[in-house]
């Protein structure tokens, strides 16, 4: 009903145009017309028209600026739903993760080291914005995979594997309508194909593989590694970049491995920074309190285990 009403206010609009463009077209031929007979009355005639006519383009002017505005609110209408789509897949996403402890935030991690991969990479900043988004939905095809399969403590089937190959595709399908996503698209349509063409779905290799595919496959497989799963327990950080680094370049873009490693290791000096800060900060408290502490106190309890885990 929206929708026909507005063809209808757009027909109305063209024809106020038109109407405008031939009421000015007739006045300009009886001014000529006029001007080759030196008729008085035809002059006339003409200043008449061309008076309408005035008035006929100040119509055509009010009517262009309402198509213009008209424009403008679809457009900000359409932005409008689209987003609050994205948002209620992103709801669902957390919702379904949230079932288990092994899939809770996975999408949000990966969606935020795709960007940051990305940032490494030097890429513009709004596709790195975007990859981000797309990696918190990147994996919204897996509601159609059957939850048994998901959750299998073995290897997957013949048959049971086939039907977790589609997610990347039915997820491409749901995300499609989302115009604002469309350059990051293949990321999420391609995320598990590798470079050497034994990926998934379409079999596609090398150049082949758009880079924000290529980004999104190694945040993917990173996360995937380093927490747990019902087949398997969570490898160490380092290892899993190691890991990354030996499927690579057959398996992985080995730039992207190479960024995520230097991501990796940016975070790691950032939390040293943090807990040197921290020694810092105990040892002033200790000069102002005038007495001395054992050396170690104000380390948070673990973290050096932590930073040599992950380091």
């Amino acid at each position: 009903m929206i929708k026909r009403l507005r063809k209808i206010k757009f027909r109305a609009s063209g024809h106020a145009v038109v109407r405008s463009v031939s009421i000015s077209a007739v006045a300009i031929a009886l001014a000529v017309y006029a001007i080759v007979l030196h008729s008085a009355s035809v002059v006339v005639l003409g200043a008449v028209i061309l008076l309408v006519a005035a008035g006929a383009i100040l119509q055509v002017g009010a009517a262009v600026r309402e198509l213009h505005d008209e424009k403008e609110q679809t457009r900000r209408s359409a932005e409008r739903a689209e987003h609050h789509y994205f948002k209620v897949l992103r709801r669902i996403v957390s919702a379904v993760e949230a079932r288990e402890p092994y899939t809770r935030g996975r999408s949000k991690r990966i969606g935020f080291l795709a960007r940051r991969i990305g940032e490494e990479m030097h890429l513009d900043r709004d596709t790195c914005r975007l990859l981000d988004l797309a990696g918190q939905v990147h994996d919204i095809g897996l509601l159609a995979v059957p939850e048994y399969i998901l959750n299998k403590p073995s290897r997957l089937g013949h048959d049971e594997f086939r039907a977790v190959k589609k997610h990347a595709d039915v997820a491409f399908r749901i995300l499609e309508p989302l115009n604002f996503l469309s350059s990051v698209l293949p990321a999420i349509r391609y995320h598990h194909e590798r470079m050497n063409g034994t990926g998934y779905p379409y079999g596609m290799s090398a150049d082949a593989i758009p880079q924000t595919a290529c980004i999104m496959a190694v945040a993917d497989a990173y996360d995937a590694m380093t927490h747990d799963r019902p087949h398997r327990a969570a490898l160490p950080p380092i290892e899993a970049i190691n890991e990354l680094r030996r499927c690579s370049p057959e398996g992985y873009d080995a730039l992207c491995v190479k960024a995520l490693g230097e991501v990796m290791h940016m975070r790691h000096l950032q939390a040293a920074n943090d807990l040197s800060d921290s020694d810092e900060e105990a040892s002033r408290e200790v000069s102002v309190k005038g007495h001395s502490e054992p050396p170690g106190a104000g380390v948070p309890a673990g973290s050096a285990s932590e930073l040599a885990e992950a380091s």
